[in-house]
């Protein structure tokens, strides 16, 4: 008898154990699953965590509406987006996979549609928005929407793009427009202010070189456009001639003093060929 109470014993003990085993593997699972749910995919209002991507949105910008959007105003969402996969992924592909704004209406969801990129973007964004990303590799981009109200908030949804799982919203004020084309003309007129400086410039440099340029040059343009006797080009002629030059002429002149007596044709000869030759010679007033 007390060992058939014993048995009984036993056997109603390990059915508990049993029983509180199973309960404790399930509480465990239930815990894991939310952890994974909430805890992998998530998007806090600034970064989305997926399992192939993570995007974070860097600036939200508003800018005036024009014919490529039909005059409709335009939201756009700068962000960076890195591909976690050996999956084909490109910037818009992942943005869109994940993204969709919507503004509320009166009879249907609001959804958004995409709009052009604003004229300022810039090169290296166009250049690689389609461009495939590599296994951990970053990439800017940026995502603009057409808006329907000029009032009504942006809200921005993020969903896991396999299964459509909401993994959370985050509502934008409509903030103040900006133009991409007047920016674009503040450059322009920038640029060409540098460039009437560099003109400017260039025009002193030139006008130094005019001043101070070679002599026989500007003489000859001064013969040019004015008419002068030849005393007077003979003066000027000298004037311009370096102190080398006129002591050869002194000496070219008494060389030629000398030349009328034979006895000295020798030193006439030995000095005649380095003096200049004016063609006039100077008037009694030079030096």
């Amino acid at each position: 008898m007390k060992k058939i109470l014993t048995i009984g014993t036993t056997l109603l003990a390990g059915l508990s154990l049993a029983a509180c085993g199973n309960q404790q593997s399930s509480t465990s699972a239930k815990s894991s699953t939310t952890q994974q749910t909430h805890g992998k995919y998530y998007f806090d209002g600034t970064t989305a965590n997926l399992q192939d991507v993570k995007i974070k949105i860097t600036g939200v910008k508003f800018y005036q509406g024009d014919e490529t959007t039909n005059g409709k105003n335009v939201i756009c969402f700068d962000y960076t987006i890195t591909n976690k996969t050996d999956k084909d992924v490109n910037a818009l592909t992942g943005w869109q996979a994940v993204f969709n704004a919507y503004q509320d209406n009166k009879n249907t969801e609001g959804k958004l549609e995409v709009a052009p990129m604003p004229s300022d973007t810039s090169d290296q964004i166009l250049q690689e928005q389609d461009q495939s990303i590599k296994k951990g590799g970053s990439v800017k981009c940026r995502m603009a929407y057409e808006l329907d109200s000029n009032k009504k908030p942006v809200v921005l949804k993020a969903t896991k793009g396999y299964d459509g799982t909401f993994l959370g919203k985050k509502t934008f004020k409509i903030g103040k427009l900006s133009n991409p084309s007047e920016n674009g003309s503040s450059n322009v007129e920038e640029d060409t202010e540098q460039s009437d400086k560099v003109t400017t410039k260039e025009n002193k440099v030139s006008k130094a070189d005019k001043t101070s340029g070679d002599t026989q040059i500007s003489n000859t343009n001064s013969s040019s456009t004015s008419h002068k006797t030849p005393q007077e080009e003979a003066d000027e002629y000298w004037n311009n001639l370096s102190p080398q030059d006129k002591e050869n002429w002194h000496q070219w002149s008494i060389a030629e003093s000398k030349a009328n007596d034979p006895y000295q044709n020798g030193y006439y000869n030995s000095v005649s060929s380095s003096a200049p030759s004016p063609a006039v010679q100077p008037s009694a007033t030079q030096p």
